[in-house]
């Protein structure tokens, strides 16, 4: 009977999604922000400090908490897949940043982000290194007013 207990414990326990803190996230340069805290679920891979494995047809959430030093009304944002020639968008995000964390976006004061990706079947499974980036979207807003930073991720 308690081998019956522990192995449904196990079998609970080794089934679960875990979140872990990617603690190798890069900042872009010139980034007008602090970014810490950065969790990807799932990515049990973050714990050796390797890129996440994120399989398609799943959601994987990414949260961090950040502090801008810029403040906005009407913040946008993007994903992207960054190659050494062009940035190119996963198109399935909608751009406005309200919509992952609280607005108006306030310089210095420290805020949290969700955003739940799904992985498309339509992505190649490859190695990406992927960028968040936000921005003042204000029509008088300084082009340089931008929060950015990478990480690792491989699609499997």
């Amino acid at each position: 009977m308690a081998f019956l207990v522990l192995l449904i414990v196990a079998l609970i326990f080794g089934s679960t999604v875990t979140t872990e803190e990617v603690k190798n996230f890069r900042m872009c340069r010139n980034a007008k922000c602090s970014v810490f805290n950065v969790f990807i679920e799932p990515c049990p891979e973050a714990l050796d400090n390797k890129p996440c494995e994120v399989p398609q047809g799943i959601n994987a959430s990414i949260s961090f908490q950040y502090i801008s030093n810029f403040t906005t009304e009407i913040p946008i944002t993007r994903l992207y897949a960054s190659t050494l020639l062009v940035d190119l968008p996963f198109m399935d995000m909608d751009t406005n940043a309200c919509l992952y964390t609280q607005c108006p976006m306030v310089a210095q004061v420290e805020r949290s982000w969700l955003y739940n990706l799904y992985v498309s079947e339509n992505y190649p499974k490859s190695s990406y290194t992927v960028k968040l980036k936000f921005w003042d979207g204000e029509p008088e807003a300084k082009s340089d007013d931008e929060c950015c930073f990478k990480f690792d991720m491989k699609i499997v």
